[in-house]
């Protein structure tokens, strides 16, 4: 498989995982917490604190940075 396959089908897959979790019915809060578990578990450290401080700095100003899906 070509680099080019290979991350079509990485995109597919994180797509279905999306689609499965929405399924749920999670809330806008439970939808940022699941982001913020799921970049604590990223390799890069840099990455992880700038994911979790962007949350955590639109919620002390009572932002949302998440929009329901049309």
């Amino acid at each position: 498989m070509s680099g080019l396959e290979n991350m079509a089908k990485s995109t597919e897959k994180c797509r279905n995982i999306k689609s499965e979790i929405l399924r749920f019915g999670i809330n806008q809060l439970e939808i940022e917490q699941l982001i913020k578990l799921l970049a604590m578990e990223l390799e890069d450290r840099e990455k992880m604190l700038a994911i979790v401080n962007c949350l955590e700095e639109y919620k002390t100003f009572g932002s949302n940075i998440l929009l329901p899906e049309e």
